[in-house]
């Protein structure tokens, strides 16, 4: 193999440090000097390359890429702090989103807003306080109108970062209310609502309540139906994964797809047309969520990729994928989904081939090789974002994840192509009886690994420059570094320094 740093993609550089960009303008004023230092050692690398291959764009992308970076971050600050300057005292919203009653309160999410009959293109949250049993009048799609007990602006920078969650769907007000102060007005549900409630509705014959919720989360990523203890579970044994739409979810209705366009010989630019157009609606259906996104462009590349005969680059399509959220949430580096997905994808394609390669000498079946190599690769590259946002590290959710991967995609396969039948024919659910079993040992497993995992472990102060510096640091150790081992050792040691020093 030729020796070389890394082969020269443009658009990674350019994804990377879009978000070193956002990164150093969070940071900057809280933590000068470390950012000052992070900067100086990144541009003295990246100009001793632009000065060694003689080419100026080595250094001109990244400069211009954490420019946009910096300015995109106090843009988005800023077009969030723009908030009304007054307490409405009649406002009419349509809900959009219903989670569990908790401790006598209702948590809704609502859209459409209305504040004095003046229309607001903002999201608003809705604390509602009353007897649980009158919360069943509230659902998706009720268009509503009260005076609000509570009124005030949504904080930004919740728990000390940025939310990007609110910042992405606009959520700049959280007011509370109780019941009896509420009026209901009409029903105005979206196509993608009244599919999401057919299929529930309909999952409802054959699964037990449980097991519905369980199968509606990772169906469409909504966790609202989820109790605390079964999300606490799944979280704490490290398979919170399968109740969000992810690049496993997508690979297995694509899957899927294929299965049956083969079945009916569809040629293969219409097989690209017919998969790109359900995903397109997949993610709407999805609310455009991060994961589905990253996962949808990514297995349209490949399949683009196939078709075309060129070799598939994991890396640019992460970057492209990555880009494009970057345009819709510029704060997307500060969400938890956002983090997980990307890591996963840049932890598999840097770590998978190394670690599988060296598990085959353990003359294991291939079937567990691939597994834990996928496993161990995933859990690399996001044990400092488990440790920052969860404060857990869970090493046994590596053999979780070897053990419920592969029935979990018996059941979701199942689970998919009963929803969408139903939507045509609505008892045959009544055929996922079965499912119920492979669910519940899902939960069972969950339940017995999540009271066995470590928990607390986070006693060191991470942060996201750290984060930022740990992929980094990653990227040299990996194979996608080629150049010799005493230059990749040399190159690191400051690099590993930095993360020291931010984790001290």
């Amino acid at each position: 193999m030729k020796e070389r740093w890394f082969n020269f993609r443009p658009l990674c550089l350019i994804f990377a440090f879009l978000l070193i960009g956002v990164v150093f303008a969070f940071y900057v004023t809280s933590q000068l000097v470390l950012c000052l230092i992070s900067a100086f050692i990144i541009v003295a690398f990246l100009l001793f390359l632009a000065i060694w291959k003689k080419k100026l764009y080595y250094i001109l992308i990244p400069i211009i890429a954490f420019s946009i970076g910096i300015g995109a971050y106090y843009l988005a600050v800023f077009s969030f702090n723009q908030q009304i300057d007054y307490i409405p005292q009649d406002i009419e919203v349509r809900i959009s989103n219903v989670s569990k009653p908790d401790d006598g309160y209702l948590r809704l999410e609502g859209d459409s807003c209305k504040f004095d009959d003046k229309e607001i293109d903002d999201k608003i949250t809705i604390l509602v306080y009353d007897n649980d049993s009158l919360f069943e009048n509230l659902e998706i799609g009720s268009v509503i109108s009260f005076t609000p007990y509570k009124f005030y602006h949504s904080d930004l920078f919740y728990r000390g970062i940025p939310d990007s969650s609110a910042y992405a769907e606009r959520n700049k007000y959280t007011v509370s209310v109780l019941m009896e102060n509420i009026t209901y007005h009409y029903d105005d549900k979206t196509f993608a609502e009244m599919i999401k409630l057919k299929i529930k509705d309909n999952l409802e014959y054959g699964l037990t309540n449980e097991n519905l919720e369980i199968a509606y989360s990772s169906l469409f990523g909504e966790k609202d139906l989820l109790s605390d203890r079964q999300y606490s579970a799944y979280k704490l044994s490290g398979i919170a994964h399968l109740l969000a739409v992810s690049g496993l979810h997508v690979n297995i209705i694509v899957g899927i797809l294929y299965f049956f366009l083969d079945r009916l010989h569809i040629k293969r630019w219409g097989r690209l047309g017919i998969v790109g157009t359900f995903l397109l609606g997949y993610m709407y259906i999805c609310n455009f969520s991060i994961s589905v996104i990253r996962a949808s462009i990514m297995s349209l590349l490949y399949i683009l990729a196939k078709l075309v005969h060129e070799e598939y680059d994991s890396f640019n399509a992460i970057s492209i994928a990555g880009i494009v959220i970057f345009c819709i949430n510029p704060l997307c580096i500060f969400d938890v989904g956002f983090l997980l997905s990307f890591s996963c994808s840049i932890g598999i394609t840097m770590l998978y081939r190394p670690i599988k390669k060296a598990l085959t000498y353990t003359k294991a079946p291939k079937a567990i090789v691939d597994s834990m190599a996928i496993s161990l690769a995933t859990t690399i590259s996001t044990v400092f974002i488990m440790a920052y946002y969860f404060q857990t590290l869970n090493i046994i959710s590596i053999i979780a994840n070897v053990i419920l991967i592969p029935i979990f995609t018996v059941g979701f396969v199942a689970i998919f192509i009963g929803s969408i039948l139903s939507l045509m024919i609505p008892y045959i659910t009544y055929l996922l009886y079965p499912v119920n079993f492979v669910l519940d040992f899902i939960n069972l497993v969950a339940n017995i690994l999540g009271n066995l995992a470590i928990s607390n472990f986070n006693t060191l102060s991470f942060n996201f420059i750290a984060i930022v510096l740990y992929f980094i640091l990653l990227l040299f150790v990996s194979r996608m570094c080629t150049a010799k081992y005493q230059y990749r050792i040399f190159t690191t040691l400051p690099i590993f320094a930095l993360l020291i020093i931010c984790l001290i």
